[in-house]
């Protein structure tokens, strides 16, 4: 497999390789060879843990869960291309064309995703490819530590600290599974060349300038510093854990702690670039209980609460186009890149960290929401590869390709055991009810606890305690704050816990007790916000549930569909699963459907609509239409259709290294008047990051929309996106804004997503006549979103359409690209 290039990464993402279906083989079975023990800190922290997960070893996990561990380690992580990963490392110096962006951070995800499933259930054959992959990357390292993929001449430029963050991950879990003492030297010489190459003192360098993102990729190496030093004691790796904090916080760089403290938005916190910052809050969650700072716990908490409040998907991520948003702002389609991988990820990292630190149930709570919708979304459950985005409308696209997110996915899903249950003083914590067991000791008597249940198809959980003799602790239970009831049969006692609290239940256990947890898992209805107002969604007890193309068969329009009931708990039953869904759960509820009529109108009818768990859908929305806003206008063929955009564009207000307002690629019609596409021919952002060739000001700039099948157009409407003195408008100095179509089918990624345009044909079949006339520097008398009809002067079939034309001012601009029959 060759190296990555920036150039074909947008390629890349849409590309669903064929992997073959995964069963089970002879080395799934447990190793039962004895453990090596496992290194302890040499340092202790200040700041203790209230929770601490109960150790991987202990744990036998069942049920949907384990299902998604298991294809996790056998479609995933047991198929990386161990030579691809170790590329950069081997071939750092090779003559000619070099990208180490792109391959650096793999072969340490790859190690800390393998090394918690080794340590969960122990693998033969991964954790013979663990041992190769970290001998292999450790015998790379140069004699004064360096362990980056850059030439020499290119030191500490780009990515190079991001790098070295991944490998001090992926090697200190290595070294924690396995107590090879060259994995911590590694460690300890890659800590020590950073020590000697960023600080404060004179020749050395400055680490925000080191890094993309405003500092924030090579800042992020905080992380992994702070458990070097744990387990080396070594003060020089705790002043460089100062040291970054101090140079984060100094006016040129992304300065997290001053602003958040300040104004509490991470929108308007250095360049809003989510993956990055969530990073750091790690590091500082680490660091604050290194040092006891409480300024750096208080900046994380303002952090979380703002995401909480005004950032965070119902389904468990953040971020569209990798960027936190403008308050109100809730991008939900494919092109919005909704939900990078990376940032789930790590937000679930993150509130770990915060659970495990004060054992709040918001913290679980947030665990759950993400573990249970946004992180399953993401895994393929046939083969286990991974979608770098998991938009809310769509076709979800997952690849195996060496990408950030492709690497990062599987880091979460091997978490899963650590966040079910962990111990407090005292106490036994349980924070998702998974079906399984765990032993573990409770005042030195050995306890074995048995989960029996069908969550979270199903609201009762049975507990079975069984200490090797009576003892005496605290099960403390996560209430959801979801549920309306939430009931404990503790023997003679029932006890009933507050949504959203602890319930805590202390009593002798004898040999075999149980708990009998009855929980209610109500069917809600949810508004759609600012960006939505006209669709709500559905969520069943922790999941978003979403409509299905493949459960759906007699619903021509997912997005022509309403909801009967206006109430907010809509009466949802449990359907049959269908012949040839994988998944194991189907609801079924009233509502309106669209159908096509003998007029230009649809014939709305009631129907049964079926929905999945947003987690298992692999083509359909999670939109509805409210009660009181459904449509009965024939949607345009193109609406909803992908869109390709000739460069790509975020959706970020002027900030410290950015002074022009841009905006996120939305799908070009999806019916949606405030939502709209901005495309810059000399855009200095994604698409450079990308490597799509940067333009000039004035070059020509397109808006495609690719047809899932050919289809007969009449009539096509182009709506306008914002205007404002900066651009969003065309130029019609040379030449009106004009309509290309294809007559033949559009070239596509293998799971034709992606548009070619290169490979296109494009023809004129209209001109935007009444555009008004205006040239490169005068914004014209446009309204935002003024709509545009252009008649075709004969009907024509199309597979794509598109509207080109020179930006005025350094973009144009584009709400909705609609053709009609």
């Amino acid at each position: 497999m060759e190296r990555i290039s920036r150039r074909e990464l947008l390629r890349i993402v849409a590309t669903a390789a064929a992997v073959p279906s995964i069963g089970a083989s002879a080395g799934t079975a447990r190793v039962t060879a004895a453990r090596p023990r496992e290194p302890a800190p040499v340092i202790s922290e200040r700041v203790p843990e209230r929770f601490a997960s109960l150790p991987f070893e202990s744990q036998e996990l069942h049920g949907p869960l384990a299902e998604r561990l298991r294809i996790n380690v056998e479609g995933r992580l047991l198929q990386v291309d161990e030579k691809v990963l170790l590329s950069g490392f081997t071939h750092r110096d090779n003559a000619g064309e070099f990208d180490g962006a792109w391959v650096g951070e793999h072969a340490g995800k790859f190690l800390d995703a393998a090394c918690n499933a080794v340590r969960y259930h122990d693998h033969a054959e991964l954790r013979r490819l663990v041992e190769r992959m970290a001998k292999a990357l450790i015998a790379s390292q140069e004699t004064d530590g360096y362990l980056g993929t850059y030439p020499a001449a290119r030191r500490w430029t780009g990515w190079d600290v991001w790098t070295h963050k991944y490998n001090l991950i992926g090697l200190l879990s290595y070294y924690e599974l396995s107590g090879e003492p060259t994995a911590l030297q590694a460690c300890r010489r890659m800590g020590d060349l950073l020590e000697r190459t960023f600080g404060d003192a004179p020749g050395q360098r400055d680490i925000v300038t080191a890094g993309e993102h405003m500092g924030m990729a090579a800042t992020s190496v905080l992380e992994p510093l702070c458990k070097l030093y744990r387990f080396t004691g070594d003060p020089r790796h705790l002043e460089l854990c100062k040291y970054v904090v101090r140079a984060c916080d100094r006016p040129h760089g992304p300065r997290l702690v001053a602003t958040l403290l300040q104004s509490g938005s991470v929108y308007r916190t250095a360049n809003g670039k989510a993956y990055e910052m969530l990073s750091n809050f790690n590091g500082l969650v680490d660091l604050y209980r290194l040092t006891a700072d409480e300024t750096l716990l208080n900046t994380v908490l303002r952090a979380w609460d703002d995401i909480v409040r005004h950032q965070l998907y119902r389904t468990g991520t953040l971020s569209a186009g990798e960027h936190f948003q403008p308050i109100g702002r809730l991008l939900s389609l494919q092109s919005s890149n909704v939900g990078e991988t990376c940032a789930t990820v790590t937000w679930l990292q993150l509130n770990w960290r915060l659970l495990r630190l004060t054992g709040e149930a918001r913290f679980g709570q947030e665990i759950e929401r993400t573990v249970y919708n946004h992180l399953l979304a993401a895994q393929d459950p046939g083969n286990g590869n991974v979608a770098y985005y998991t938009s809310w409308a769509g076709p979800r696209e997952f690849t195996n390709a060496v990408l950030c997110c492709v690497s990062s996915g599987p880091r979460g899903i091997s978490l899963i055991p650590q966040l079910v249950w962990g111990l407090e003083s005292g106490a036994l914590v349980i924070n998702l009810y998974v079906p399984g067991r765990v032993r573990f000791e409770m005042g030195g008597v050995p306890v074995q606890v048995i989960c029996a249940t069908a969550f979270p198809c199903d609201g009762r959980i049975m507990l079975t305690v069984k200490p090797d003799r009576a003892t005496h602790f605290t099960v403390r239970l996560r209430v959801p704050e979801w549920t309306t009831r939430f009931e404990v049969r503790a023997g003679p006692r029932t006890l009933l816990g507050t949504p959203g609290q602890m319930l805590a239940i202390s009593q002798t256990w004898s040999r075999s007790s149980t708990l009998d947890i009855r929980m209610d898992l109500p069917t809600r209805v949810l508004p759609g916000g600012p960006t939505y107002p006209d669709y709500s969604l559905v969520q069943r007890g922790p999941q978003v549930l979403a409509l299905e193309q493949a459960v759906n068969p007699n619903v021509p329009y997912l997005h022509r569909v309403s909801l009967m009931d206006s109430s907010e708990s809509p009466a949802l039953k449990v359907a049959t699963v269908s012949a040839g869904w994988a998944g194991k759960q189907v609801y079924e509820l009233d509502g309106l459907v669209g159908l096509l009529g003998d007029t230009d109108q649809l014939r709305l009818e009631q129907r049964t609509l079926r929905l999945v768990p947003f987690a298992d859908a692999m083509r359909g929305r999670v939109w509805i239409t409210r009660a009181s806003r459904a449509r009965s206008d024939r949607p345009a063929v193109t609406a909803f259709a992908r869109a390709s955009l000739s460069v790509v564009s975020l959706g970020l207000e002027p900030t410290a290294d950015r002074h022009a307002a841009t905006d996120i690629a939305e799908f070009v019609t999806d019916e949606n008047p405030s939502t709209y596409c901005t495309v810059n021919p000399q855009d200095p952002s994604l698409a450079t990051y990308l490597g799509a060739p940067r333009g000039k000001r004035g070059d020509p700039v397109w808006f495609t929309v690719m047809l899932k099948k050919p289809a007969t157009i009449s009539r096509v409407v182009f709506r306008h996106g914002a205007v404002s003195v900066a651009g969003g408008w065309f130029d019609t100095t040379d030449l009106m804004p004009r309509i290309e179509v294809a007559r033949t089918a559009i070239p596509t990624s293998s799971n034709a997503a992606l548009p070619d345009d290169s490979k296109v044909q494009w023809e004129t079949a209209a001109f935007v006549e009444l555009y008004p006339r205006t040239n490169a520097v005068t914004p014209p008398a446009l309204a935002d979103g003024q709509l545009f009809e252009i008649r075709l002067p004969k009907p024509m079939v199309v597979h794509g359409l598109r509207v080109v034309g020179k930006p005025g001012g350094e973009y144009a601009s584009c709400g909705e690209l609609s053709a009609y029959e």
